[in-house]
């Protein structure tokens, strides 16, 4: 039996119907816990690179690229690997397919920081030579932009938001942002972006908790783009951003 480190996780699941949204695919927030349970996978697993190298992480921004609808009854593969180690900060790639014909459905990247007493913290180096050179989304860079047709919701952050570290979840923001594209769209908003979406990027820059009230607001970069932020109503602190790229669809 081999001491190597194991460089990649493959985690299997069937599609169930409670993750399907309206449309019938899964929604990308269940798209966001399934890659989050593959870290907590990843770190844990015993003979993974990351099990006792980092002594705490937190997740700093994530892409997502939707490749096909994930639709019920489908089983799936969920490939997960070191992408990328910089020097506080690491990189984890995702790969989801479909096991019956190993059509490639979704990828993500996210990035962690390695936090320390007093913030972030070196990593070790040797961990670069346990990255794989797996092909993941780019990390996207946000871009100021004027608010063309600016659109805006607030509401309150709730018990149910928050995880096991007392704060609103990391794929709650996925929701958040797909929450306000479609209501956006229902309100006959510019801004508004209906149908499937071909990415999305998200910056976790604050903590919000519960009892928060909180505004989002969306608006248009480009033909088939979309901005967001989620600020804190009474100081105005900028929470997350994100940005979203609609899929192109062509009439018959």
């Amino acid at each position: 039996m081999s001491d190597e480190p194991v460089k990649t996780q493959t985690l299997r699941h069937t599609v169930r119907g409670l993750e399907l949204d309206a449309s019938g695919a899964m929604s990308l927030g269940w798209i966001a816990r399934h890659l989050e349970h593959c870290r907590w996978e990843m770190f844990r697993a015993q003979a993974s690179p990351l099990a006792t190298k980092p002594t705490s992480v937190v997740v700093r921004a994530s892409v997502f690229e939707y490749v096909e609808p994930i639709r019920f009854p489908d089983s799936l593969e969920i490939l997960t690997w070191l992408a990328r180690v910089g020097r506080t900060s690491l990189d984890l790639g995702h790969r989801i397919t479909r096991t019956l014909d190993g059509v490639t459905l979704a990828r993500a990247r996210a990035t962690l920081v390695h936090v320390g007493p007093k913030g972030p913290a070196p990593l070790d180096p040797g961990l670069r030579d346990l990255t794989c050179g797996y092909s993941a989304p780019d990390a996207r860079q946000w871009q100021e932009s004027e608010r063309r047709s600016m659109w805006a919701r607030d509401w309150i952050a709730t018990p149910s938001d928050e995880d096991s570290f007392k704060h609103v979840n990391q794929a709650r923001y996925v929701d958040y942002i797909d929450d306000t594209r479609q209501l956006a769209t229902l309100a006959n908003a510019p801004a508004g972006a209906p149908g499937p979406l071909a990415s999305l990027a998200v910056e976790y820059i604050r903590e919000t908790r519960a009892g928060d009230r909180v505004q989002m607001q969306t608006w248009i970069t480009g033909e088939q783009a979309r901005a967001f932020e989620l600020t804190r109503r009474d100081s105005e602190e900028l929470l997350c951003r994100g940005q979203i790229q609609c899929a192109l669809t062509t009439s018959s």
